[in-house]
């Protein structure tokens, strides 16, 4: 741990990242650049850069040949720190996807800036209250969400943001953003190879930059993992894949893994996680993340990952980002077939279809049915959210009176229809894309992939999140990425002669794990929730109601669906991230 600048009030506070001073510059970064060969290029003849140069060293003499505008310039995964000390000025920035992070706190006398909270807080003298938003935000989405933390007075930068401190003044300002503008390019056929061939270069980009035979891939035998793959054995004669499996079978895609495996004759590795395995590495998990994240996906990514580790991997290739750049989440096709009913005219909407389904008769397709035309009468942003828990607005019947009162009248929905509105885009595919963007992806994958691979001792990469390609996924028309109900339709056609037909064709199955079976089946998992979440110390913060949690363990056991299990966990790993974090400090929640 170190600091690159410390005095005037600020401290930029690192761990186990590079720094470097050049004259009046101090510059902290944790940075995996994929254009560190051209910004070398651009800063030959530059004193004190030669060909044993840091990557900080790079980067702060970039910053002092092009100011704050050097961030534009750099192409890979980052965050970076800098104190200029002849003109008193402090940036700091992040990657345009999130991929690297920085929190910060800033009062009247000082700011501090950090790559983590828990390194944040080291520097002392800073108010740890819970933020009462992160509760519900927690229990509707399994994490927070951007620029807000679980704590009151620290702050998270968004994607793509600058953060400038001057002369007593903190601002921010967004240095680069997805946009949706379709192109001139229309002809599906060169869309395709453009695609294609922008798709391979990332990852031979990639594959550049790491030595032979330590760089893998997460394998789950869909689209986005299979593409990785496929491409990485265009590159390279040895290919590393890893794979989770589960006994339960619904959990289960190793026969789609082994599949893409064989099909490019990848070297495949797999590891079958059991409830064992979950409750032993819980403990460790919650201390990964420094802020509550319910995403139980992250079990089945860690074990992926020390699988890697154990084979001598020090780098991970991920599929993440290609769903939310190319229409592959299953509910845009979903709020689709919502938007289509509005097609319908509207007298026989609403007066035929709607008096017909308002009739209280205990028919189950029926009640289906009004479900789905309820949420299609939602506007347009809040349809994405419809299936959340706290969509239907029980709030009174979860919080107990004084963190409603807490809450003051706040609604999940407000951050995510603020990223919808704000959407640089004219389609409203695009705008959920948007969306998902900044909450799906920068919110939770990719925290979850990074703090689960870095638990495991290795780095993930992101192939599909370079700008290069987010530009020109950006430029391919709506039309082309949900084609009537057919999603990620260009990506898939682009991609037909390098996959398997039947990964193509397969039925997306997501990256879930059988946590709600495993805590009705295995009993040290169902104690530790139980005794966890029905203990004195878990009602005295007084977040819950004191039925509602009850009422959750019946509703789980009678329930076949993971749907209620899935929310027990959520509640389990944020009273475990209490107990961690906020009980060590001996501090109440809202204080």
């Amino acid at each position: 741990e170190g600091s690159a600048h410390a005095g005037a009030g600020v401290l930029a506070r690192f761990s186990t990242q590079q720094i470097h001073t050049r004259g009046h510059i101090y510059l902290a970064c944790d940075a995996a650049l994929l254009n560190e060969a051209a910004i070398r290029s651009t800063l030959q003849g530059t004193p004190g850069i030669g060909p044993e140069a840091t990557t900080a060293q790079c980067l702060a003499a970039l910053y002092e040949r092009f100011g704050a505008d050097f961030v534009g310039r750099l192409e890979g995964d980052f965050s970076v720190v800098v104190w200029d000390e002849r003109e008193r000025q402090l940036l700091a920035a992040v990657d345009g996807f999130g991929v690297k992070r920085l929190v910060y706190h800033e009062d009247r006398s000082r700011l501090v800036v950090a790559t983590r909270i828990d390194a944040l807080l080291q520097a002392g003298q800073i108010d740890v209250s819970v933020d009462p938003r992160t509760i519900p935000n927690i229990l509707n989405f399994s994490t927070n969400m951007a620029p807000g933390t679980a704590y009151r007075h620290i702050q998270r930068l968004t994607p793509g943001t600058l953060l400038v401190a001057r002369g007593g003044r903190t601002q921010t300002r967004c240095y680069w953003d997805m946009r949706f503008e379709p192109g001139a390019e229309r002809n599906e056929t060169r869309l395709c190879q453009k695609l294609e061939a922008m798709v391979e270069e990332s990852v031979a980009a990639h594959l550049r930059d790491a030595s032979a035979g330590s760089l893998g891939a997460f394998l789950s035998g869909g689209t986005d993992s299979s593409t990785v793959v496929g491409m990485m054995r265009r590159a390279t004669p040895a290919v590393n894949a890893f794979t989770i499996g589960f006994a339960e079978q619904d959990f289960n895609e190793l026969e789609y893994a082994e599949l893409a495996a064989k099909h490019f004759g990848a070297a495949h590795y797999t590891y079958s996680v059991t409830a064992g395995d979950c409750f032993e590495a819980l403990p460790r998990m919650i201390r990964a993340f420094d802020e509550p994240f319910g995403n139980s996906s992250a079990i089945a990514t860690y074990f992926c990952a020390r699988l890697a580790a154990g084979h001598g991997m020090t780098s991970l290739l991920a599929g993440d980002g290609g769903d939310e750049l190319f229409g592959g989440n299953e509910h845009y096709r979903i709020d689709k077939i919502f938007h289509l009913y509005h097609s319908v005219p509207k007298i026989l909407r609403k007066g035929v279809i709607e008096p017909l389904l308002s009739l209280p008769l205990p028919i189950s397709p029926l009640n289906k049915a009004r479900r789905y035309v309820d949420r299609a009468n939602l506007p347009e942003a809040d349809r994405l959210l419809s299936f959340q828990f706290l969509a239907t607005g029980q709030a009174a019947g979860i919080f107990s009176g004084d963190m409603l009162a807490q809450l003051n009248g706040y609604s999940v929905g407000e951050t995510p229809n603020r990223h919808y509105r704000s959407a640089p885009a004219r389609e409203h595919l695009d705008k959920l894309l948007y969306l998902d963007m900044k909450v799906t992806l920068a919110d939770s994958d990719l925290p979850k992939v990074t703090c689960m691979t870095e638990m495991a001792g290795i780095q993930a990469r992101f192939p599909y999140l370079n700008r290069g390609l987010a530009d020109f996924a950006g430029a391919i028309p709506a039309k082309f990425k949900l084609k009537g109900l057919e999603k990620r339709y260009l990506f898939k056609k682009a991609f037909a002669r390098l996959l398997p037909s039947e990964i193509i064709h397969k039925t997306k199955h997501g990256f879930g794990i059988p946590v709600a079976s495993w805590l009705k089946t295995d009993p040290r998992l169902r104690e530790m929730a139980r005794d966890t979440l029905v203990s004195q110390k878990a009602r005295e913060r007084g977040y819950f109601r004191t039925d509602f949690v009850e009422k959750l363990f019946g509703e789980h056991q009678a329930d076949e669906s993971s749907y209620f299990g899935d929310v027990l966990w959520t509640l389990l790993t944020l009273e475990l991230w209490h107990r961690q974090y906020v009980d060590a400090t001996v501090v109440k929640a809202g204080q």
